[in-house]
């Protein structure tokens, strides 16, 4: 018959180990349960390695020799019979946390967002993680389109997740909708006054007070925005009789004058 403690403590410990470490956690947050299981064992075999190497090289050096002595022998009496295995699978167990936390000093959130997105993100994942990371503000915009046909034109504001985002917070610098009969973008609402007034005033803090939480699963289209682009494909003749070219001009000058300091303030 097999050993259960030989078996649920391993596996117990390389699940802890992969929702630990950066690299593996958020993709095994999410993982179907067939997948996890054999991942944790795959874990359970590579943090035996190390304990194994911990133990022989570290533990029963003549330094800790005493200290293993006695850690074992109250384990012992602990449990009440010596069963052999169990008190290296609780050894195991107990530095999978520890280990998962040490090796997140060597991948960074940063760096292991950037590499969760890359090989287990879909194109809305990357599409948000790498807007966010572009260095140009302008290049950050995003377009929006919900279900509802409302349209929304500004940054991600966060991602505290790098896959399978449920929402997403935007900042907007603009909004508007696209009309049923030719879904032609109408914006009907300017924020970046609002935002080169806060930054001006030194109220960067009240930025996040803008932001638009959208579930992804309302979400119809979503693109890089150019503003450039956007000119040129959009009829705007309409626009032009009613208002002279410098007003229009103010929407595209709009996006380009907020400047370094207010997207290290919301990005940071």
């Amino acid at each position: 018959m097999p050993r259960l403690d030989l078996i649920i403590l391993p596996l117990l410990s390389g699940y802890l180990f992969l929702i630990t470490f950066n690299l593996t956690r958020f993709y095994h947050q999410r993982i179907e349960k067939q997948r996890l299981i054999f991942n944790s064992l795959a874990a359970a075999f590579f943090i035996a390695v190390i304990g194994y190497i911990i133990d022989f090289f570290v533990l029963k050096s003549a330094l800790l020799i005493d200290l293993r002595t006695s850690t074992s022998v109250f384990v012992s009496r602990l449990i009440g019979i010596e069963v052999p295995g169990l008190k290296h699978s609780i050894f195991f167990f107990a530095i999978s946390y520890p280990l998962g936390k040490f090796l997140n000093l060597f991948f960074g959130r940063i760096f292991s967002f950037a590499y969760t997105v890359e090989k287990w993100g879909n194109q809305l994942d990357r599409l948000f993680w790498f807007s966010l990371n572009e260095k140009k503000d302008e290049n950050k915009l995003l377009m929006l389109t919900t279900k509802s046909n409302k349209v929304y034109i500004g940054y991600v504001h966060r991602i505290s997740e790098p896959i399978g985002e449920t929402h997403i917070t935007i900042i907007p610098n603009f909004s508007g909708y696209r009309s049923k009969e030719d879904l032609k973008l109408q914006i009907t609402t300017q924020y970046t006054r609002l935002i080169e007034k806060l930054v001006k005033d030194g109220r960067t803090g009240e930025i996040a007070n803008l932001g638009i939480i959208i579930p992804v699963s309302e979400i119809l289209t979503i693109s890089k925005f150019d503003i450039e682009v956007f000119s040129s494909f959009n009829d705007m003749e309409s626009a032009e009789e009613k208002e002279p070219q410098e007003e229009k001009n103010q929407v595209r000058d709009a996006f380009l004058t907020l400047g370094d300091h207010f997207i290290r303030k919301i990005f940071k």
